[in-house]
């Protein structure tokens, strides 16, 4: 997901599923009594056999529990006292914080990538969602602690968040899982995938 620059008080911010066709033992003329029956060993959910459309969706997803409320700013009308800014812009960065942690722990119970280099994706996930919920977290206490009676306090606070979110490298597993062919088809099929491009695509610049 590319980065983005967000105006002043307003922005402040995917197996073929490896279901293995029965084999027919050709040329075998002994009958075996019993009946037919499926293996009863289910599909993986994780690691080599698993689906990797299902994992990617389940990574594409993890980021878009950041994304989709970071690129979904406050409305702050024109009028709107710096108090109210103040309280908004708290309230929007503690809904990204939320976010941002609900992420991380989708990502911890992500489970094995399918195809090798899928960890690696998840890992740098993990390390830029960490780094968004400190950055996300300081700018929050910035916003609060500042005096809704002093206008140059709240105007500094705002500023510094600013700063910040301009600073900020969001997690891009559209660009991890694309260098790898098989997680690039399997992101292109998946859900989440998706939407998190047609969400970069159309994120404000």
């Amino acid at each position: 997901m590319p980065r983005t620059t967000r105006p002043a008080l307003t922005v402040v911010v995917p197996t073929v599923a490896a279901a293995l066709a029965v084999a027919v033992l050709a040329g075998c003329t002994t009958t075996l009594p019993g009946s037919a029956a499926a293996d009863p060993a289910p599909t993986p959910t994780e690691g080599p056999g698993s689906d990797p459309v299902a994992w990617a969706d389940r990574l594409c997803g993890a980021v878009m529990s950041f994304a989709v409320p970071a690129t979904t700013p406050p409305a702050l009308a024109p009028s709107a006292d710096l108090p109210t800014v103040q309280r908004t812009v708290s309230d929007y960065l503690g809904t990204v914080l939320h976010g941002v942690q609900q992420g991380r722990d989708q990502l911890t119970a992500i489970g094995r990538s399918p195809v090798q280099g899928g960890n690696e994706a998840v890992g740098r996930a993990q390390s830029a969602l960490e780094f968004l919920e400190q950055d996300f977290t300081g700018a929050k206490n910035t916003v609060d602690a500042a005096d809704p009676g002093n206008p140059e306090s709240v105007m500094a606070a705002l500023t510094q968040a600013q700063s910040t979110f301009d600073a900020i490298t969001p997690p891009n597993p559209l660009a991890d899982l694309s260098a790898t062919p098989r997680l690039q088809r399997a992101a292109e099929r998946a859900t989440q995938c998706q939407q998190l491009s047609a969400l970069s695509a159309t994120a404000p610049r």
